[in-house]
């Protein structure tokens, strides 16, 4: 049976509900752990959550995204402090004590990408964690390179607590949504080549040296260029992009399939029937597509040797936590499965941004996904 196979979600006026209702009722001790960034959405969640006024623990976890260690000491960026600002003066009116930064250093000293190894040592150990009912990890200002291992790792150590412990410590992800704002933010600059995020690396060892490699993108606007990196990396014997529909703006599908029509109709290892549909409101669609299409996969080339599975999320981050949630289970029943990523220099918001916003806010839903503790319990 898949882990989460009976899941826990809630969205849209559903989101504000439940979580009112969750803490008069349950009286939840939360730590909210959160990114501080550009994305007009960053604030959203905590304002929500938060609003709820509560005699029970509220702290804040505040992750700061740094190129260098040098940069730590400059001033943000206008639009960062903004949000900044708006997020401490929320906390002080709402009498809570103002957020624990932590700083992520993005670069190394050489230039490669440490955002994702740096990303497992927010949390160090389960001490973080010992004092609240319930952790919160909003991933709206969060790149995947970081919200990916970051979630990995504190799904492990609540789910280590859970295993031995009658009181279970619950994880739940939320995400403000919005494919139209999604598509106005563009990448400023990437990485040279595509790397396994950290933590979801394929085995390369002589045991799998025959093993063919089989690639599935979820495929998102404006990823082309991560794309073709990451395709360039592989050598897949066959490729199955996935794409979201249904969709709020039921074009969306169609609009990628022209985005990426070179790249899907113009290659040998993509056959249209290996196209896969997933509602981009679901992430556990995603990963219960997922899950069969890697078991198909494992089940079709066992004689083979096996294969290696490499997942690419160029989607939205809702989607992505449903890849997450695939790669996850299926390496833990000991698939050949990674992640490959690659890094933006950074990002920023498209020009027609400012002329549309009040439009576009209006699209802006809150997600929120339960992945671990009490709904899960007699599991």
């Amino acid at each position: 049976m898949l882990r989460w196979e009976n899941y826990f979600m809630k969205s849209g006026s559903n989101f504000e509900s439940f979580w009112k209702k969750y803490q008069e009722e349950s009286k939840p001790d939360i730590l909210f752990i959160m990114g501080m960034g550009f994305d007009p959405r960053t604030n959203n969640g905590i304002e929500s959550i938060y609003s709820f006024k509560s005699e029970q623990k509220r702290d804040t976890i505040l992750l700061r995204y740094y190129k260098s260690a040098e940069d730590v000491e400059e001033a943000p960026v206008l639009k960062v402090k903004e949000h900044l600002d708006r997020l401490t003066n929320f906390l002080n009116k709402a009498g809570y004590s103002g957020p624990q930064e932590k700083n992520i250093i993005l670069r190394s000293d050489d230039d490669k990408s440490i955002a994702s190894i740096n990303a497992t040592y927010i949390i160090p150990d389960f001490s973080v964690f010992e004092k609240y009912s319930d952790i919160v990890i909003d991933i709206s200002a969060m790149p995947r390179g970081i919200f990916i291992p970051l979630i990995n790792k504190c799904l492990d150590l609540v789910d280590q607590y859970n295993n031995v412990n009658v009181i279970k410590k619950n994880l739940h992800v939320i995400v403000s949504e919005n494919s139209n704002l999604d598509g106005l933010i563009m990448d400023k600059g990437t990485d040279e080549a595509a790397t396994y995020i950290y933590g979801f690396r394929i085995k390369e060892i002589d045991k799998t040296v025959d093993q063919k490699e089989v690639w599935i993108p979820l495929l998102g606007e404006n990823q082309t260029n991560q794309f073709d990196k990451i395709k360039v990396e592989l050598n897949p014997v066959e490729i199955c992009p996935i794409l979201p529909f249904p969709c709020e703006n039921l074009r969306r599908g169609d609009n990628l399939i022209i985005e990426y029509q070179d790249r899907l109709l113009n290659d040998n290892n993509v056959e249209l029937k290996n196209i896969v549909y997933a509602d981009e409101s679901n992430p556990f669609q995603v990963y219960r597509l997922l899950n069969g299409t890697i078991h198909r996969y494992n089940e079709s080339f066992r004689l083979l040797s096996g294969c290696k599975i490499i997942v690419s999320a160029l989607s939205s981050k809702l989607l992505t936590i449903g890849a997450f949630m695939a790669v996850y289970e299926k390496k833990k029943e000991g698939s050949n499965i990674g992640i490959m990523h690659v890094e933006s220099m950074g990002h920023e918001l498209s020009e027609d941004f400012e002329e549309q916003k009040i439009e576009i806010a209006k699209h802006n839903k809150l997600f929120e996904i339960w992945l671990a503790g009490i709904p899960y319990n007699e599991a």
